[in-house]
């Protein structure tokens, strides 16, 4: 709790592999302090029209960042005030604190056997995908979009988890595959390009927008959708069930959509297989563009 203002706050703590500082453990994880501060400073900078008129809708004039992404309010200093070990040997972020992930919701619906109405997973579709057009807005990939990174902070629906955000525009090499990501949730071409059928790959919005219409889905499935397929393929080859499951993935031509998803709201299906879930990622649209859906 903030001793000042009486508010609860989130600490999360960075843990060394050695009492060294200068262990390969403490050094990578001063790093991703350094890159989590980074990224939340800039998000909550205030919004500006972006370049690329495809990553911009109108909505985002209605809504400040600090709706849209966790706040930053501390963080341990090192002697030349950068994000680092304090001199009490201690290396901590200090963020807002949520209620909830929305896992954690689907989850607590699964348990009690009750699905969302219709109305709620509209709303909730909409906050996803307004949280990603906002991020896209900023010029950042998540790369990693999923319930578990997405949280409920006084009803705020948030982006958490972005210190392994990346540049729209960058290209990530195969070498940097030390990039958090998901095999349920990411798309075909990030699919591919993990068991290794492209050279490299473009951070495109796109990326996101596949794992974002992923995240929907759930919603009404309660569980992730390509989990009974994953799990299927796994079980033939645990060995080699991963890499099986993304071989598979990368050459997926039509949207995967569960028929549950299908009786339970057709306009939903139309927002995933029209813009969200497009197999081919030439004619997928971005989350901005997605929200002109109706």
């Amino acid at each position: 709790m903030d001793i000042y203002t009486g508010t609860s706050v989130a600490i999360k703590t960075y843990k060394s592999g050695s009492d060294s500082r200068r262990s390969d453990s403490s050094m990578t994880n001063v790093a991703c302090l350094r890159r989590a501060v980074e990224v939340l400073q800039r998000l909550e900078e205030p919004f500006g029209h972006p370049a690329d008129p495809k990553l911009w809708n109108p909505h985002l004039d209605h809504v400040k960042p600090s709706e849209l992404f966790m706040r930053c309010y501390d963080f341990s200093q090192d002697s030349d005030g950068q994000p680092g070990y304090n001199s009490s040997g201690e290396l901590y972020l200090v963020t807002e604190l949520a209620q909830e992930s929305l896992k954690d919701y689907i989850s607590r619906k699964r348990q009690e056997s009750v699905r969302p109405s219709q109305d709620t997973v509209r709303s909730i579709a909409k906050s996803i995908v307004l949280v990603m057009a906002g991020l896209h807005a900023k010029g950042l990939i998540h790369l990693d979009m999923k319930p578990e990174n997405l949280m409920i902070f006084n009803g705020c629906l948030k982006l958490i988890d972005v210190d392994g955000c990346v540049e729209i525009g960058s290209v990530i090499s195969p070498s940097n595959l030390s990039i958090s990501f998901s095999p349920c949730y990411c798309s075909p071409e990030w699919a591919g390009f993990v068991v290794g059928t492209s050279d490299g790959i473009v951070a495109v919005p796109g990326l996101d927008a596949w794992s974002v219409g992923c995240t929907i889905c759930e919603l009404v499935t309660l569980d992730a959708i390509m989990k009974p397929t994953y799990k299927k393929i796994y079980k033939t080859d645990p060995r080699n069930g991963q890499r099986h499951y993304l071989d598979w993935l990368s050459g997926l031509q039509q949207t995967p959509m569960p028929r549950a998803v299908e009786a339970f709201d057709p306009e939903l299906v139309r927002l995933l297989t029209d813009c969200l879930m497009v197999c081919q990622t030439a004619q997928r649209r971005t989350c901005a563009e997605s929200l002109e859906t109706p």
